[in-house]
């Protein structure tokens, strides 16, 4: 009691006694074991009477402090609306428990919090559950989150805005790699409590991709040329193997023009050979020679076990033209044999069938080695052809959105000129087909007409 005026107990108690007659009405002070001061008062939460302590020692200027206390106590009671409100203030104001809340965090905790994230999420074409098993899944991640994250020497350093910025700044301005970067740290940044400064200077940076690869494309004049060249210089090869090899990746040309298929979703084809039941629906073998609709369904993972792109789903041929077609020989099956390195990682094995592929046409000195051009090629005779854009898309496997930007990016010259000049020379649909000959003087009821116009609509009888 060295702060005390009082030399002994008696005197502190009578000084104690005396100055708790101006607490207010509701809240009074209490000596507990004649050393504890505590205050009493009526629980918001429990509606009960009782005492809790105020955070002051039983002396002269402990007991004017709960004095005091007990004031602001009973306007507390008054004002919060809430028990919880209540106690929270009181763990403050009186209490002073004014702990700083910790709420630093490192790399590697933003960089397990996303990945974990990323792991519990499903993809987002076929939504199918991610595993850390499969190829694709694994690259997807690496490309996107692992090569950002690689990037920081410390992970458990607490994030700093100049390594941010120097981090994001190693891939050049305008290329889709810093976009694609940009979006990383925006995500980490979100990541940050009390981040607002960091969003701040993020948000001055531009992210706008400006550098793009050049897209290569490749007319169907242009790809016939080359591939019977391809063809006629098989017999030149004198193993057996290397002419097998080459028509198989020849056929593998062929589907990615006629379809408009990815590379590696040629492997991932479940009726090249033999029939197969989708939905109780039976969709022929492709090699089957009573297969007239040449419809392929592809399957949610190829023969070697990658994932496609997106998923299952059903196509058909862009074009009709049956000589084209038996000119490619596309109901003669031949898939490439390939089996990934036992020694590749994980990502690498996700592509491997298209590098393959890729270096398949540079080897065979093809006009272009980008796989998509082929693609694309499909995708603008399908237009060529009449094929409507929804349908196109859907047999792509993406969005119209996609078919509409991306898509006409590539467009061929060639092509487009062809398309745009041969367009009043599309077919007609089949009620404009009738009107024409009607109004031409055509007998609708006549069975030659009806014979032209079942044969060509391939309608029922």
């Amino acid at each position: 009691m060295s702060n005390s005026a009082y030399s002994n107990y008696g005197d502190l108690l009578a000084f104690y006694n005396r100055k708790r007659k101006e607490c207010p009405r509701g809240v009074s002070l209490k000596l507990q074991d004649r050393k504890h001061l505590l205050l009493q008062f009526t629980f918001p939460d429990t509606g009960k009477r009782s005492s809790k302590t105020c955070g002051v020692q039983f002396t002269e200027e402990g007991v004017i402090q709960a004095v005091s206390k007990s004031h602001r106590v009973s306007n507390a009671l008054q004002s919060c609306k809430t028990s919880s409100e209540f106690w929270t203030w009181y763990d403050k104001e009186i209490l002073n428990k004014n702990e700083i809340k910790n709420d630093l965090i490192t790399y590697r905790d933003i960089f397990e919090k996303l990945e974990n994230k990323f792991w519990n999420d499903r993809n987002k074409n076929t939504k199918r559950k991610r595993s850390k098993d499969i190829p694709n899944d694994v690259a997807t991640y690496n490309r996107y989150y692992g090569i950002v994250f690689n990037k920081f020497t410390n992970w458990d350093k607490y994030p700093e805005w100049e390594e941010l910025k120097n981090i994001l700044f190693s891939w050049n301005q305008g290329t889709k790699m810093f976009k694609d970067a940009y979006h990383v740290i925006s995500t980490i940044i979100k990541s940050i409590p009390n981040n607002q400064l960091l969003l701040e200077k993020l948000n001055n940076i531009d992210p706008t991709q400006l550098e793009f690869k050049e897209k290569q494309s490749i007319s169907l004049d242009e790809f016939l040329s080359w591939y019977d060249d391809c063809i006629g210089s098989i017999e030149t090869l004198e193993r057996q193997c290397d002419k097998d090899v080459k028509k198989s990746w020849l056929w593998v040309c062929a589907m990615c023009v006629l379809y408009g298929l990815r590379p590696s979703e040629i492997a991932a084809i479940k009726n090249l050979t033999e029939s197969i039941i989708v939905d109780g629906v039976t969709i022929p073998a492709l090699n089957d020679i009573n297969n007239k609709d040449l419809l392929i369904y592809l399957g949610e993972k190829t023969y070697f076990d990658t994932t496609t792109k997106t998923g299952t789903r059903i196509c058909s041929p862009m074009i009709a033209d049956k000589e084209l077609i038996n000119k490619l020989r596309i109901q003669h099956p031949k898939l490439p044999s390939y089996k990934p390195d036992n020694n590749a990682k994980l990502d690498n094995i996700s592509n491997g069938f298209s590098r393959v592929f890729r270096k398949k046409l540079i080897s065979y000195n093809c006009p272009v080695t980008q796989a998509y051009a082929f693609r694309h090629l499909s995708n603008q005779l399908g237009e060529k052809y009449g094929i409507p854009q929804e349908i196109r898309a859907r047999m792509l496997g993406h969005s119209v959105a996609v078919n509409e930007s991306a898509y006409k990016q590539r467009n061929n010259t060639r092509t487009t000129i062809d398309l745009l000049t041969n367009h009043s020379r599309l077919p007609l649909s089949l009620d404009t087909a009738k009107q024409q000959l009607e109004s031409s003087g055509f007998n609708l009821s006549d069975p030659s007409v009806k014979a032209m116009l079942r044969i060509i609509y391939q309608l029922d009888n």
